[in-house]
């Protein structure tokens, strides 16, 4: 469970940036990780993505590559090479994963809805 990053004895909460064109998944998802002791910041688009990691500074990013105007490629290209934090590309095709890496994301997670399946990678990313 994404809970497990958070220990009793801790007094952090990990800030996770929930990049999400999808206003029901986008719910879902900062559902979750509120449920789980993340605090939330969700951005629909990809401009205010790269504002949001830059100002807002998150833990781990949970990116989706299908954005309207400017999309998660393109936040990777500006943000993944230059950015201190874990990128994970969210719902990307088998195709795309190799390309998300080369850009600077760190792992990749099937399905957005169900957001604790990423767990196995949230903690490896923000350990690092």
């Amino acid at each position: 469970m994404l809970g497990v990053l958070l220990t009793e004895e801790s007094a952090v909460v990990t800030r996770a940036l929930v990049v999400q064109s999808c206003p029901e998944v986008a719910r879902a998802v900062g559902a979750t990780l509120a449920e789980a002791g993340f605090e939330s910041l969700t951005v629909a688009d990809g401009f205010a993505a790269v504002g949001a990691i830059d100002a807002w500074r998150p833990d781990v990013v949970l990116l989706d590559l299908s954005l309207p105007p400017l999309d998660g490629w393109w936040v990777l290209a500006v943000a993944g090479a230059r950015s201190e934090r874990p990128l994970l590309v969210v719902r990307a095709e088998r195709a795309e994963i190799e390309r998300a890496i080369a850009l600077g994301a760190d792992a990749w997670v099937d399905d957005d809805v169900h957001v604790v399946a990423a767990s196995g990678k949230l903690a490896p990313a923000l350990a690092a």
